[in-house]
């Protein structure tokens, strides 16, 4: 346990730096220097280049070292990408790709969710909005954020589309991010706009599920300055 938690203490490190380009495409690092520089073992640093190895962020290759890989052939869909880009100095622009990625899925995700949600579905997104306000209620910002992730889960599973439900860990970093990196209280406004998109999937309305679900992307754009 102590091994993976420092192995991912430096992949975290490593990564942040890729991602903000202090470490720049085509450098290179030896284990030797990770191990000198974060006081680890081997296999720990062996361990940290696996892991960022599994983002695609670089790549080893015998008797050159580890090598930081260009930005094209990271897996940008992949939540601690995310995550790096939202602790860094290009946090405004992951927002914009992010906020652009949800506009074009997540209200057509709700649109036919309205067709497909079956009734637990139905209630699930219910639960979760009045849970949303109960933690907005009690300044619960953890608790708002899990329920929160669970209204947007739910949406996209009810869609009855794999390729829109893959979309799951994405939204739960952002989500996450927005929690945890920006000045953030949820309003009863916020609160109300997920209501409506439970309500229009609730009536069957797609048009309606897709509108309240753009109202939704538009304030969360505009709360996140992307």
């Amino acid at each position: 346990m102590a091994r993976e938690f420092l192995a991912r203490s430096v992949s975290d490190t490593l990564g942040r730096r890729i991602v903000d380009e202090t470490l720049a495409p085509g450098q290179v690092m030896t284990l030797d220097e990770l191990e000198e520089e974060f006081g680890v073992s081997r296999s720990v640093a062996r361990e940290a280049v696996k892991l960022l190895e599994s983002v695609q962020l670089v790549h080893s290759r015998r008797r050159v070292g580890i090598q930081v890989r260009e930005a094209d052939q990271w897996d940008a869909m992949a939540p601690r990408v995310i995550e790096w880009h939202l602790a860094g100095s290009r946090r405004f622009q992951e927002l914009r790709w992010i906020s652009e990625l949800r506009r074009g899925v997540e209200p057509s995700a709700a649109g036919l969710a309205a067709s497909r949600a079956d009734d637990q579905q139905r209630a699930q997104l219910f639960a979760a909005v009045d849970a949303m306000a109960d933690a907005a209620a009690g300044r619960d910002l953890r608790g708002f954020l899990r329920h929160d992730v669970d209204f947007h889960r739910t949406i996209l599973e009810a869609s009855g589309n794999p390729l829109i439900a893959s979309h799951q860990q994405v939204i739960d970093a952002v989500l996450a991010g927005r929690t945890r990196l920006l000045a953030f209280m949820p309003s009863s406004a916020v609160i109300d706009l997920h209501r409506r998109v439970a309500r229009a999937i609730a009536d069957r309305d797609p048009g309606a599920a897709e509108r309240w679900m753009r109202a939704v992307l538009a304030e969360a754009q505009g709360a996140m300055g992307a």
